[in-house]
């Protein structure tokens, strides 16, 4: 059995869930979020402001988060035009972060998200 490497973060805005896709801020696919514990017990999801430990299997810390600064979930398009026109019902920091992650994802695709 693969030994689980358990590495702190903060969510900053919105919910970080098990099994979701996570991007770094070049927009290199880091993993899928394999387990998150807050105070040593598993949970299914985490709130902003939490901070929690994550795994992602396969994932090197060191090597491949070592000077990043932060991870996003990994949203499809489709998931962020949703965002977008629903956009009354998000707080003014999922607001920010989903700007930051279309301007990730504008970098390969120019009119990503529009």
């Amino acid at each position: 059995m693969e030994k689980q490497r358990l590495f702190g973060v903060k969510v900053e805005g919105g919910r970080l869930k098990s099994g979701l896709p996570v991007i770094n801020n070049d927009g290199e696919k880091v993993g899928r979020i394999k387990n998150i514990q807050s105070e040593k017990k598993s949970v299914e999801e985490a709130l902003e402001e939490m901070e929690v430990a994550i795994s992602i299997p396969g994932l090197n810390f060191e090597r491949a988060l070592g000077d990043k600064k932060a991870l996003y979930v990994d949203i499809s398009e489709s998931q962020f035009k949703t965002f977008k026109k629903n956009k009354d019902l998000l707080n003014q920091k999922e607001i920010q972060i989903l700007g930051e992650i279309a301007d990730i994802k504008r970098k390969k695709k120019v009119d990503w998200g529009i």
